[in-house]
């Protein structure tokens, strides 16, 4: 009888654990984005907004976005930077307005902040748009201009399952800027 209860088990135990393999889809897919503006390498004043457009899609669900601009001054990505020779030191460097007492911008806004101005959240959805946002480039940080030259603007976008795909962009900070800033 011990015999066949032991025997029993282990076909159970074996059956069990056939079963218990089944093949899981798992989403490997990471998620699309489209960003329709601002435009690569767009100059834009201190000051003013940047007009913000982006499409997401996914082929199971989106989770959140977000969106982060900061400084592309020490040559982490591709720079168009203009370089320059200052005569009273010798030295060759990026060119910029108030370079000794200006502060680089940087900041992320999350999906919660485009909630808070009427954009409607996306998560669950396989396809979402925001729209007609701007994003406020300050005058001045800390009391200090904003330093100018190229800024990363980067775009990013998680789905359900943990998948996160970024889009960047380069934006170009100026003060001279003022009459093509959106």
């Amino acid at each position: 009888m011990k015999r066949a209860l032991f025997i029993t088990g282990i076909i159970l135990w074996s059956a069990f654990a056939f079963l218990a393999c089944e093949k899981v889809d798992v989403d490997n897919e990471k998620p699309m984005i489209t960003v329709i503006e601002p435009a690569d390498d767009e100059a834009v004043a201190p000051g003013s907004a940047i007009h913000f457009e982006v499409q997401f899609s996914d082929n199971e669900a989106l989770a959140s976005y977000k969106v982060s601009i900061h400084g592309a001054f020490d040559g982490h990505e591709h720079s168009a930077a203009v370089t320059a020779k200052d005569d009273r030191t010798g030295l060759s460097g990026v060119i910029t307005r108030a370079a000794t007492d200006s502060v680089a911008f940087e900041k992320t806004w999350l999906e919660s902040d485009f909630i808070a101005l009427g954009e409607s959240p996306i998560a669950g959805r396989k396809q979402a748009t925001v729209a007609h946002q701007h994003i406020l480039i300050p005058e001045n940080v800390n009391g200090k201009p904003l330093r100018e030259g190229h800024y990363h603007f980067i775009v990013y976008c998680t789905d359900q399952s943990g998948q996160e795909s970024f889009v960047s962009y380069e934006i170009f900070i100026s003060y001279d800027a003022a009459g093509h800033a959106h």
